[in-house]
């Protein structure tokens, strides 16, 4: 007999982490057919996954299926306790090996890595202290409940610039809130969240959290499943466009976590040299492979040559290499079409005869002299490109971003606000005013306000116009996951 969803599995296994399945019905899933991810900083072959049938995406939707009815009835404080002991399991217990593994399939740094892992903790860790109030209005004849209750089955789509926070972060909120998931991880990075699921096994009742791994057409069988209610997707926009139409043919539930273009807006009142470090960390932090990176430097005229000096020597000084390399911030592109995606940028820069302030030129791919060995590329920054450039325009997502000026504020403010991203923007000043005219009046889900963009588990994170729909985080990120009942009651 299946245990029920108020027990823990009555055994585990030992973790091998050499060796990957996907997880359906609690149990490792093989198949006939695999693929091999590549680690980017040595352009290695990693280990082999199993790419799911149609047959494995049916049997993950009936598994979840008959967990759900169980699954949706566990008492509330009964899921924040294994939520927490997932977290502890995963993210603590078993720390060093996925940050381990997660520098072999993405080439992060020691110290990305690491934020990663112990973010998908505190992901854990915040959801498990979360409620979900019903709301009540009375009046002389009726009273009016309204609850948050759960959709079924969510499928978690998951890109391949954080393939562990991300995922969890979509686990956390439906499986808090008494959903299903299946998760699908990049098949650029399969290894950590195939893992992940696989230790959540020890702790979560058999259907309620599986993973599948696989080719080009797993994400469309999830997508257009009908067993399915809810779809989450964090990854560019003509993929969310393209999933936002599948699922309104069934009228699913959708959140799209999608690009950005996340200007920064320097002021002339700031402590240039404190400031200019922060801003570079912001451009180049994960490589530039982030929705919410700097992408767009505006600095007030009166500092733009103090800062563009202070902001180019930082830069400058940012080591690139593999996560074995001592001293390392800024590793490789994570794959080889993105390197070369990216690349285009610093070719399309140089053709039109830009400046760089600091990477792009012949050395570029070099990493301790030698070409070849990995995905990498120095980071570069544009002095002042057309603002209908490429660079401008588009998310580079990659280690290059274009250095603009501005004269006032409302003038910043326009051009910020001049693409159709609109997922993060930051802003650098000591006025508490001016800080407030920026943030009323920018056009993003999220604003940063002396700092660079920093997303976490206690915020909504959410895009507006093309960069997304709904959002996940917070208190608020939980009732994505969630149809609403009103129920009325006459006295």
């Amino acid at each position: 007999m299946a245990p029920s969803a108020i027990d823990p599995p009555s055994t585990s296994s030992p973790i091998a982490w050499d060796a990957f399945t996907n997880i359906i019905d609690g149990k490792p899933q093989t198949s006939s057919k695999t693929y091999r991810g590549t680690n980017p900083s040595t352009l290695e072959t990693l280990w082999p996954v199993p790419v799911a049938s149609k047959e494995d995406v049916d049997a993950a939707v009936s598994s979840a299926r008959s967990a759900f009815s169980s699954w949706s009835t566990t008492p509330f404080s009964t899921r924040t306790s294994l939520l927490l002991k997932f977290g502890q399991l995963a993210f603590k217990d078993h720390a060093a090996e996925l940050t381990s593994l997660l520098m072999t399939e993405t080439g992060k740094p020691p110290f990305v890595a690491g934020i990663e892992i112990q973010d998908s903790y505190n992901h854990c860790a915040f959801h498990a202290g979360l409620t979900l109030p019903e709301e009540t209005y009375e009046d002389d004849d009726k009273v009016i409940t309204t609850k948050y209750v759960p959709m079924g089955i969510a499928a978690g789509i998951i890109p391949w610039n954080f393939p562990v926070v991300l995922a969890v972060g979509k686990i956390c909120a439906a499986l808090l809130t008494g959903n299903c998931m299946i998760i699908k991880p990049s098949p650029f990075t399969p290894y950590t969240a195939l893992k992940v699921v696989e230790i959540a096994q020890q702790v979560f009742p058999p259907g309620v959290l599986q993973v599948l791994g696989g080719d080009e057409r797993l994400g469309p069988w999830l997508v257009q499943h009908p067993g399915i209610q809810k779809i989450s997707f964090t990854g560019s926009i003509a993929t969310g466009k393209a999933i936002m139409a599948e699922c309104a043919k069934t009228l699913k539930r959708v959140t799209l976590e999608l690009g950005g273009n996340d200007a920064c807006i320097v002021c002339d009142d700031v402590d240039v040299q404190k400031v200019a470090p922060q801003v570079a960390l912001g451009c180049f932090f994960n490589t530039g492979q982030m929705c919410v990176c700097t992408k767009r430097v505006y600095v007030q005229e009166g500092i733009y040559e103090e800062f563009s000096k202070a902001l180019v020597a930082f830069t400058e000084g940012l080591k690139v290499g593999g996560p074995g390399m001592e001293g390392v911030m800024v590793g490789p592109l994570q794959n080889g079409m993105q390197f070369e995606k990216v690349k285009g940028f610093y070719k399309d820069a140089r053709k039109d005869g830009n400046e760089f302030m600091a990477g792009g030129g012949e050395d570029e791919e070099l990493v301790n002299g030698e070409k070849g060995k990995g995905y990498f590329l120095k980071p570069a920054i544009v002095a002042k490109p057309p603002h209908s450039s490429r660079l401008v325009q588009e998310e580079q997502f990659g280690p290059i971003v274009p250095l603009l000026s501005f004269t006032t504020p409302a003038s910043a403010i326009a051009l910020a606000n001049s693409t159709p991203f609109a997922l993060g923007a930051s802003i650098w000043t000591t006025s508490p005013s001016l800080a407030q005219e920026f943030t009323d009046k920018l056009e993003a889900g999220m604003v940063f306000v002396n700092s660079f963009e920093k997303p976490c588990c206690q915020g909504y994170m959410s895009g507006w116009k093309e960069s997304g729909v709904g959002g996940e985080s917070g208190k608020l990120g939980v009732k994505e996951y969630c149809n609403v009942k009103v129920v009325h009651v006459y006295k």
